[in-house]
């Protein structure tokens, strides 16, 4: 899994997965779109739809339906900007990179929101 446009950053996260299979398939925003979390993003420099990658739908509902508001994923961010409100970007890409892992979010690969599938 890469993190196009990481300045500094290791450009791997995680190893690649093989293709997608097939099931229904929904774009995952890495970086929540969430009013409050998507203005502290944008006030860190970090564009939320260049960031989402396609997972299972049945996890996708999972990991934001469970517990409401936005599910564990919204919670894992609302704590990481609680404990770290002036967090570089280099600090956010690497945190995503451990929420993929913890969240077993193996897919496809990470490309902006308004891109086409596999593109």
């Amino acid at each position: 899994m890469t993190f196009p446009h990481w300045n500094g950053a290791p450009t791997k996260v995680i190893p690649p997965s093989r293709q997608l299979t097939p099931g229904r398939w929904e774009k995952h925003h890495i970086f929540p779109q969430e009013p409050e979390l998507k203005e502290w993003f944008a006030r860190q420099g970090v564009k939320i739809h260049d960031y989402t990658m396609p997972i299972p739908r049945d996890l996708h509902y999972r990991i934001h339906n469970v517990g409401g508001r936005g599910g564990q994923w919204n919670q894992a961010w609302r704590e990481f900007k609680a404990d770290n409100p002036l967090a570089a970007p280099v600090e956010i890409y690497k945190h995503a990179g451990e929420l993929i892992h913890r969240f077993q979010l193996i897919g496809g690969p990470i490309q902006p929101y308004y891109s086409r599938p596999g593109a």
